[in-house]
């Protein structure tokens, strides 16, 4: 594919994390939840939110005892970053398209090995150390990552992923563990999230842990990546987000 230089994408990536801060204005309130916001580490913490507050949930049926509950957790792909907030997210998408309630965490910038020392998150098993996967009881758990990890070690990235899958397990050992590999905005081509790709599906395989392959969703579609070359529009996640679902319900 027609590609932009890579000192190019560093510079827009850049300047795009500037505007992660935006994001403590996206947090809201859900149906039992405790309100939401972002945390001193700027680490988004979102829940499902009210059915009359959003146009986005506009038609859904209120929520009722014994509902499916959801967890979603990575980097800024699946909870909204530079263009999107939480709530209009492909996780948050996904879930209101499934039915689930749900709720949204991670930081953008990180991964299984990535950390964002600009604001100060450290990788997953750093924030799941935080207390990023304690909400309770839930009844998916949806992990997604590996595009701030594509520069690392294969190797590494599947013990690492690896060891935040087992994390997450103790967590949460109701729930229905599942792994969503990273997007890829396609603006360069693939080569450089395949060797993130092969080693996330390695880790889920080792675990017997479902794995999502989402490299592709955005494949042919420039026009739903942003102008940072990096993050989807608001039509990229919708996109993103009906691709999720179709894979989560294909699982239940």
């Amino acid at each position: 594919m027609g590609g932009v230089p890579r000192h190019v994408r560093a510079l827009a990536a850049l300047a795009a994390a500037a505007l992660l801060p935006a994001l403590a204005a996206c947090g809201v309130g859900g149906p039992g939840g405790s309100g939401a916001g972002v945390e001193e580490s700027r680490v988004v913490t979102a829940t499902e939110p009210s059915r009359t507050a959003s146009p986005s949930a506009a038609g859904q049926a209120a929520p009722r005892a014994g509902r499916t509950t959801s967890l979603f957790f990575g980097d800024s792909y699946i909870i909204g970053g530079a263009y999107t907030g939480p709530e209009n997210s492909m996780g948050a998408i996904a879930a209101r398209r499934l039915g689930w309630r749900y709720q949204i965490r991670g930081g953008g910038g990180t991964g299984f090995v990535a950390g964002n020392p600009d604001y100060d998150i450290p990788n997953y098993l750093g924030q799941i150390k935080q207390g990023a996967l304690d909400v309770g009881p839930v009844d998916w758990l949806v992990i997604e990552g590996g595009g701030n990890d594509k520069t690392d070690d294969p190797a590494l990235i599947t013990r690492r992923a690896v060891r935040t899958l087992k994390a997450a397990e103790r967590r949460h050992p109701e729930a229905r563990l599942v792994l969503v590999g990273t997007m890829d905005p396609t603006i360069d081509g693939f080569t450089d999230t395949d060797g993130v790709i092969g080693a996330m599906r390695a880790a889920a395989n080792r675990l017997d842990v479902p794995y999502i392959d989402a490299q592709h969703w955005l494949e042919g579609h420039p026009e739903l990546i942003g102008p940072d070359y990096d993050h989807p529009t608001p039509a990229g996640h919708r996109r993103c987000g009906r691709n999720l679902a179709k894979a989560l319900r294909a699982l239940e």
